[in-house]
């Protein structure tokens, strides 16, 4: 039999294990209700597509086509700018490309094998057994813009994509123009890239000089092939080396498909 103090302690103990019992079930009710409200409300990612742009100080229309690599021809159509391509400071361009083929001011330069004309064919005797670099109208062959080992390739891969190939060389290597052509853009305004030239060849090709220590012609300068045009840097990278790059309509495509056989 148990005495009035037993009793007691008994009915508290039945009191504390009801109102745990109802505390748990509170608990796991509002948990539940808690990830249902997660999942529920969860807001959706933002997208990835870019429809516009804005322009900031020292951009031009090749640096921007250049970063969400389009051709530059086609994104001045899709927003009705000529040449020579002025932009304004705040100026919204949009990305969405028109598919109107565009219309150059002169004919534009038609990617040729080279001719079988005497003169043509003394040269090539020269170098029996030897790949001849193609050529295009207006312009001589392609050279390499810099001595040095290629440390890393070309690649499309997702999961290692790299738009160009690096030479590898020392601080204040010569840097030369890979073609002939006109300089349309030159600073250090594009992630990545550290202070670039970028060199319109004709109506189809670009090639770009990333990584300079100090550029030597400006916006607007006609270069030769050959010409040296920058320093090499490593403007932070691990070490001193080019990265080269050369666009088709804008897209990039391997320039050890187009640069000589070493």
């Amino acid at each position: 039999m148990l005495s009035d103090n037993d009793g007691a302690t008994e009915r508290l103990k039945q009191v504390i294990r009801s109102v745990g019992l109802i505390v748990l079930l509170f608990t796991l009710f509002a948990c539940a209700d808690s990830a249902h409200v997660m999942v529920v409300e969860r807001p959706q990612p933002p997208t990835e597509k870019i429809n516009s742009h804005w322009v900031s100080s020292g951009e031009t229309l090749y640096a921007i086509a250049w970063r969400y690599n389009m051709d530059p021809e086609r994104l001045a159509l899709a927003n009705g700018i000529r040449a020579p391509y002025r932009l304004r400071v705040g100026q919204e361009l949009t990305l969405i490309l028109t598919n109107r083929r565009v219309v150059a001011a002169s004919k534009p330069s038609v990617l040729k094998q080279p001719s079988t004309s005497s003169s043509v064919v003394s040269s090539v005797s020269k170098v029996t057994n030897r790949k001849v670099t193609k050529r295009y109208d207006g312009f001589t062959a392609w050279q390499w813009p810099t001595k040095g080992k290629v440390s890393r390739r070309y690649s499309s891969k997702s999961s290692a994509l790299h738009k160009g190939v690096d030479i590898r060389g020392t601080r204040g290597q010569s840097i030369f123009a890979a073609n002939t052509g006109i300089v349309v853009y030159a600073g250090a305004g594009l992630p990545a890239y550290g202070k670039l030239l970028i060199v319109k060849h004709n109506d189809t090709y670009l090639s770009a000089y990333a990584h300079n220590r100090q550029l030597l012609v400006d916006e607007g300068d006609k270069v030769k092939v050959g010409q040296k045009i920058a320093e090499m840097g490593k403007s932070g990278t691990t070490y001193e080396h080019l990265h080269f790059e050369i666009r088709k309509k804008g897209v990039p495509i391997n320039p050890l498909t187009i640069l000589p056989k070493r």
